[in-house]
């Protein structure tokens, strides 16, 4: 039925046929596991390409039946947006098989990787009686690394981006399919330029070694377009060939920064695959790195492109707590004067925390984030009662108490191993939750059960502290010494926004930002403006004030109610901070 042999090899083909005259069929697969003993076929596509055709060409995409009892995992859900509801419906392999079949037999089969398509290729046709044993598929990712040995990456997204062809960001086959084709169309006219227009001339050249990259890296952003950069800050955005924005970025120096890119042998295989793809970029300029760090989280919070991850928006709202720490709201109100926290923080699990303490009762793992890690038998109440005793041992616990153990608690963490960096929050994670991961353990004893309660505490009071700061940091006055000059620098903010800057020669502080606080809204007002969107903005700006804090180059902060922070005070705040 289906063919074994060299890739290449029959479907009424010779090696004299010219490539421009074949019948060619483009696969993709997307599977729950790297080999068919690890997982299954999850969805199949496939595109056939007819002699002279240059146009749109049709593809079939199918998602696949899974096993009884079978689940999309997690992680493949996420790479691919694939879920256990949109398999309702799923076409059965046995019945794939019998369409995938003859497509097989009567072209010559391609695939990007060709070695993975061919595993699952050999299993789904051997569902089929008096099916293949072998299925060989000609690679474009082979053919890519003999005649482009300079392009910098070669996966899918790296070359298809290079020829021109921007991926979605999430891995489904029938989009790998159409990048395929595009990638081996792009192919077939490198090679006719090397005199290469036959097929058996392809599987002589896929016989050969691959070639040395001789000199640097090969890129499509033009050399002179990143050295005429300026040297001063900014924002630049990549883009690709059909202008759709791949990643921005802030820099210091424009020029320095984005060549960076483009110097290295060697870096990171994300940045590489980046780099493989920028067609073109664009900048703005900025007074300061500081607002250069602004603009980079509005272009990346209204963009979102699929390189940059740690200021994307991923959905986290905000939350408030109430005065006693024992009720959550989505709201801000006089009920609820605690916060802003994102909706993933630990703060929000310490009102199940405190109903247990007046109970006596030890809390659901689950609610406390133990799901993962299971408690050993007594280990729970055990370790819960001697975290209770050590918040108040005479009896049950205000919130000011557990206010302020957890500040207590947060310093003494500081330092730790998964403490977020100084611009706030960990940034991989933006809903807060990365700051609680525990090591993944068989069982908890009662002493990791007691020491996962005090980081809950410790990681939820610091998320309620860095809350009330972000509501007087973000309607605040700013001053600071950039150090592109001798002038000072001003910026007024409104829910975390430029709404007013300026180059200050030397006078009071006050006089220059005052006036413009004087209808900044009350403190509940600017709570109920706290949405998750001003919250990363607000904490992005907190990261650059920590940063001209310890660098020296802070002159003071005039916040709400019309306090001037000096340098000393400022400091003094990110130590509890």
């Amino acid at each position: 039925m289906t063919r074994s042999g060299p890739a290449g090899a029959g479907c009424g083909h010779s090696g004299t046929d010219r490539l421009d005259s074949i019948v060619v069929s483009v696969f993709d697969c997307q599977t729950t596991g790297a080999t068919p003993e690890r997982g299954d076929l999850l969805e199949l596509a496939w595109a056939v390409l007819t002699p002279g055709g240059e146009g749109p060409v049709p593809v079939h995409d199918f998602l696949v039946a899974l096993p009884d009892g079978r689940r999309v995992p997690e992680k493949i859900s996420r790479l691919t947006g694939i879920n256990d509801g949109m398999l309702t419906g799923a076409i059965d392999p046995d019945e794939l098989a019998e369409l995938v079949g003859p497509v097989i037999e009567n072209s010559i089969p391609v695939a990007h990787f060709s070695s993975f398509e061919e595993r699952w290729l050999e299993r789904l046709l051997s569902r089929v009686p008096g099916g293949c044993c072998s299925v060989n598929l000609l690679c474009t990712r082979e053919i890519a690394r003999r005649l482009l040995p300079g392009v910098p990456r070669k996966g899918i997204r790296a070359l298809s981006g290079y020829f021109g062809h921007t991926l979605g960001e999430c891995r489904r086959a029938g989009e790998h399919v159409l990048a395929t084709v595009s990638i081996w169309r792009s192919l077939l006219g490198i090679l006719e330029t090397r005199g290469i227009i036959t097929l058996g001339g392809l599987l002589s050249l896929l016989e050969e070694p691959v070639p040395k990259m001789e000199g640097g890296f090969v890129y499509r952003l033009s050399r002179e377009t990143r050295l005429s950069l300026p040297a001063s800050p900014g924002v630049y955005r990549f883009l690709s060939a059909s202008g759709d924005l791949l990643y921005a970025g802030k820099a210091t120096s424009l020029r320095r920064r984005v060549n960076s890119y483009f110097t290295r042998r060697k870096g990171a295989e994300r940045t590489l695959e980046l780099v493989t793809q920028i067609h073109d970029m664009e900048y703005d300029e900025c007074a300061t790195p500081l607002e250069a760090a602004l603009l980079e989280f509005e272009i990346i919070d209204g963009s979102a492109p699929v390189y940059n991850v740690a200021l994307r928006d991923r959905g986290a709202a905000v939350r408030f707590l109430s005065g006693e720490l024992d009720r959550p709201s989505a709201e801000a109100d006089e009920d609820h004067p605690r916060g802003p926290v994102l909706s993933g923080s630990p703060a929000l699990l310490l009102p199940a925390l405190r109903a247990s303490i007046a109970d006596g009762i030890p809390p659901a793992p689950a609610d406390i984030g133990l799901d993962c890690s299971p408690p050993a038998p007594g280990a729970l109440e055990e370790g819960f009662e001697a975290f209770a005793a050590s918040l108040s041992p005479k009896g049950f616990p205000t919130a000011q108490d557990l206010l302020t153990a957890g500040s207590g608690l947060w310093e003494s963490m500081k330092g730790e191993e998964g403490e977020p960096d100084a611009g706030g929050d960990d940034g991989g994670a933006e809903d807060g939750a990365g700051t609680l991961r525990e090591p993944r353990r068989e069982v908890m004893s009662a002493d990791d059960v007691r020491k996962h309660m005090e980081r809950l505490l410790a990681f939820g009071v610091r998320d309620l502290l860095r809350g009330s700061w972000y509501i007087l940091l973000g309607w605040s006055g700013l001053v600071w010494r950039p150090g592109t000059g001798g002038r000072s620098r001003s910026l007024r903010f409104d829910c975390g926004f430029v709404r007013g800057a300026a180059w200050l020669e030397e006078g009071g502080l006050e006089e220059c930002i005052a006036p413009a606080l004087n209808e900044v809204p009350s403190r509940l007002e600017r709570m109920r403006r706290m949405g998750g969107s001003s919250y990363r903005r607000i904490r992005v700006l907190d990261g650059e004030v920590r940063r001209l804090a310890a660098g020296g180059s802070l002159e003071g902060i005039l916040i709400p109610g019309g306090r001037m922070m000096d340098l000393i005070g400022i400091r003094h705040l990110y130590t509890r901070l």
